[in-house]
């Protein structure tokens, strides 16, 4: 037995069939455990067991592995013996041609076995297996006990429908999800907000996957403790995250910009009152806080965290992501100086910034570069072939080039390409690559980092600030201070309205510090100034 790896027991228990029902699991990774139960007024013994299984992998992280062990030779036999794969084939019928029952639960089961690597254990009923035994009692105490406060409409199967709802001891619940692209941190968000929340105030979180895809589409889970644990140094995020999906403007392929999608924001809301949600804290750059907002707008009480690697948005300092982006983008251009030296290249390395020239400015900075450019600051060819032969008149064999995605001529725009049908972001970097091999004459490369500056692991500044915004954010729920974003302000972490926090773009000042230090030590931003 592996010390990363989870271990379940599950159980379901019938006073009749149907009859009221419960279930029961025990979760255990290292030394910490997890129990769970409820219950449910009429109901089957298979369903129970099923439900067990369900809400137990549902709180377990993706990507993680898991030991279950059931003494239901039918659950287990299930994967096991591929008997789901046969149902599929077969139309959902089982070998004597009937329908297979609780379809709803052995699907969710597909789906979350298909995020875990789960290994499934028959374990005999009644014998010498103390974890076996306790989940068993658990699962017949929670038919006569509501000890988690499951009310009634919950406990009803009649629907038949995922999730079966339950609230928690104190019937308060936050939901929370991640828009737009990934960062580096948001898991670290994530976890801070689960923690603060439970430890602090008593509140349960509930988890939409995907973005607000999951908010529409009623994709959502409990998240505990136990499964935000280790995940702090995670990159990427435990519920996923989508760009492309406006609940307002839904499209259920998510990818067809050419036709119109429908509103439904009523779904989402929907949802939202399904799971007793008190407030939802949004996770997110400029697109996901305008679509916050515009929930706000509805009544949804909202808190925002705000999380970007290009650092535009205008209400806050510094986004947690943007250092881990800049860190990557420096790293990059460290091993680039050494083969340009080598090699007596001119090296162009294209990092993100779509509008803004932040992760350009700061990564040239810390990386040395010769020439910075930036969107804020249109360029000209011959500025650049200026600055190289520049250098190279003083003995300087090589030169680094930072381009931001989003930089352009001087008197033009910003290049796009075309993939099918969609117009993205990219090129300039080989273009700028190809044009001053041209007019300098000397050998140039250019490397584009692309989405190498979302992925990895989150420095220790963004792990500490994302900690920070979570622990705001929840205590801006416990006091009701709705609608707003958790921001830093100096070193300190404040709240604007989500009106000021959506308000603009955040853009470098041509006559910043900042730039007027480059320039200071010799840096050209390829313009004239």
């Amino acid at each position: 037995m592996s010390s990363n790896e989870y271990i379940v027991y599950t159980d379901g228990s019938c006073s009749g069939n149907p009859g009221p029902g419960g279930w029961a699991a025990i979760i255990r990774f290292g030394e910490e455990e997890e129990e769970l139960s409820g219950s449910t007024a009429a109901t089957t013994n298979q369903r129970m067991e099923l439900t067990a299984a369900v809400e137990a992998l549902s709180q377990i992280p993706s990507g993680s592995a898991v030991m279950v062990f059931s003494d239901s030779a039918y659950l287990v036999n299930c994967f096991q013996q591929s008997w789901m794969d046969r149902w599929q084939k077969n139309g959902w019928r089982n070998s004597k041609g009937d329908p297979v029952e609780n379809r709803d639960l052995w699907l969710k089961l597909l789906e979350l076995t298909g995020k875990l690597n789960v290994k499934w254990h028959k374990v005999k009923g009644h014998g010498d297996d103390q974890l076996n035994n306790r989940v068993d009692q658990m699962a017949r105490e929670a038919i006569n006990q509501d000890h988690l406060g499951v009310d009634e409409t919950a406990r009803s199967c009649q629907n038949d429908q995922w999730p079966t709802l339950k609230l928690n001891k104190t019937g308060k619940r936050i939901g929370v999800l991640t828009g737009g692209g990934d960062c580096p941190g948001l898991n670290a968000v994530i976890r801070a907000v689960v923690k603060g929340a439970a430890h602090n105030y008593g509140l349960e979180v509930v988890g939409f996957n995907n973005g607000f895809k999951g908010l529409v589409e009623n994709d959502a889970q409990v998240i505990n403790d136990l499964a935000v644990s280790g995940i702090l140094n995670r990159g990427g995020t435990i519920l996923g995250t989508s760009n492309r999906d406006n609940p307002f403007d839904y499209k259920p392929s998510g990818s067809d910009y050419t036709k119109t999608g429908e509103d439904r924001s009523a779904d989402a809301l929907a949802n939202l009152e399904r799971w007793g949600i008190s407030c939802l804290v949004v996770i997110g750059g400029d697109g996901s806080l305008l679509l916050a907002h515009r929930f706000s707008e509805l009544g949804v009480p909202i808190i925002g965290i705000p999380k970007t690697i290009d650092n535009d948005l205008p209400a806050t300092d510094i986004t947690f992501g943007f250092d881990s982006a800049v860190t990557t983008a420096t790293e990059a251009i460290d091993k680039i100086h050494t083969t340009a030296e080598s090699h007596h290249r001119i090296m162009v390395v294209e990092v993100m910034g779509r509008h803004v020239g932040w992760i350009a400015l700061q990564a040239g900075m810390a990386g040395g570069g010769d020439i910075i450019l930036i969107p804020e600051l249109p360029f000209e060819f011959s500025c650049i072939a200026a600055k190289i032969n520049e250098r190279r008149s003083l003995g300087k064999k090589f030169s680094i080039i930072v381009v931001a995605e989003g930089a352009y001529l001087a008197g033009g725009e910003p290049l796009y390409e075309d993939r099918g049908g969609v117009k993205r972001l990219g090129g300039i970097g080989p273009l700028v690559s190809r044009e001053i091999e041209k007019m300098t004459g000397m050998e140039s490369r250019a490397t584009v980092l692309g989405h190498l500056q979302r992925g990895g692991s989150p420095t220790s500044y963004d792990r500490v600030l994302a900690t920070r915004f979570g622990v705001k954010a929840v205590e801006l729920v416990d006091d009701k201070n709705f609608n707003r974003m958790v921001c830093l302000k100096g070193n300190n972490i404040q709240s604007v309205t989500l009106e000021e926090a959506v308000a603009g773009t955040k853009r470098v000042d041509p006559d910043s510090e900042q730039v007027r230090s480059a320039v200071a030590v010799g840096t050209s931003f390829g313009c004239r100034f």
